[in-house]
């Protein structure tokens, strides 16, 4: 027994030298480790070099028209740039929105090298007819480091969108035909429609008026000149009077009257026309008049006398 004990001890208990050898490789392990410790973090580059993000992003043109007339396209583009100007590869996403209008593409996303670049077409889109206005188009980016997706930097850019104005126009006639006895007065009414998507502002002319004149008409209009609401009507009045003559005599003739609504809008004109047809029938009798009554009463008889002769 004793013997098995001092077996069990002497396996246990180091010799000086095996301990002087266990200290040197402890020693040695831990000088090992602070040196790559310090190897590491001498090569190993900051965390904020590795996810430092800087880019761009720009529109080639600050505004954009669209031509809404009927018939037209409505579209107009433009062309958006985005650059990495920093020395990380980035991702890179933009939301695009303007209200009143569809952009498209309405979202991107890229991912760019150091002192990459690209260039996306953005077109705006507007409905044939849409309203006179101007938007302005918000594109919002977002770009990160591409493997760690840290260091986030967010910016902006927009470019405006104008639907442009246009002018249509068209008139009618509430009385296209009137039928009329000499020597009267009247109003003809005709009805002008601005068709364009702004409120406008149309002149309105008798284009014969001189020739009516001429004939022995009188045309007066109520007002030479309006302001009408897009989509709206405006009433317009001409006064006329049909010729008097001089003596009793019979009527039977047939005129027009050609009414003219016009504008001008960004040097463009824009002119549409409507014709009425008056028939002036009938007997002009004018009122008493001693003279004339005179005058009138001795053709009379001698028309009488001469058909007694006959």
């Amino acid at each position: 027994m004793g013997q098995l004990k001092c077996e069990i001890r002497c396996l246990t208990v180091r010799t000086p030298l095996e301990k002087n050898m266990a200290t040197k490789i402890s020693k040695a392990v831990l000088l090992a480790t602070l040196m790559l410790g310090t190897t590491l973090l001498m090569f190993s580059p900051p965390a904020e070099a590795q996810a430092a993000v800087a880019y761009s992003v720009a529109f080639t043109t600050g505004q954009v028209t669209l031509d809404v007339r009927p018939g037209a396209s409505g579209v107009g583009c433009t062309e958006m740039i985005i650059s990495n100007e920093g020395q990380a590869t980035i991702d890179v996403d933009v939301a695009l929105s303007g209200g009143g209008v569809t952009i498209s593409p309405g979202a991107v996303s890229v991912t760019l090298g150091p002192g990459g670049s690209i260039t996306i077409p953005i077109c705006a889109l507007a409905l044939t007819r849409s309203s006179y206005k101007t938007v302005q188009v918000t594109a919002l980016a977002s770009g990160r480091e591409t493997n760690t997706q840290l260091q986030q930097v967010n910016k902006n850019a927009g470019f405006a969108v104008i639907v442009k104005q246009y002018a249509r126009l068209s008139v009618q006639a509430t009385q296209p035909f009137q039928k009329i006895g000499p020597g009267k007065e009247f109003v003809l009414t005709f009805i002008a429609v601005n068709n364009g998507n702004y409120v406008d502002t149309v002149a309105v002319e008798v284009l014969n008026a001189k020739d009516l004149e001429d004939a022995g008409f009188t045309v007066a209009l109520a007002a030479v000149q309006y302001q009408i609401d897009s989509a709206g009507e405006q009433p317009v009045q001409l006064t006329v009077a049909t010729p008097r003559g001089t003596v009793i005599g019979w009527s039977n003739e047939y005129h027009t009257i050609i009414m003219q609504v016009s504008t001008t809008l960004q040097g463009e004109s824009e002119a549409r026309s409507v014709t009425a047809t008056l028939w002036v029938r009938g007997v002009f009798l004018p009122g008493f008049d001693p003279m004339f009554t005179i005058f009138a009463l001795a053709l009379v008889a001698s028309a009488l006398s001469r058909s007694r002769r006959d």
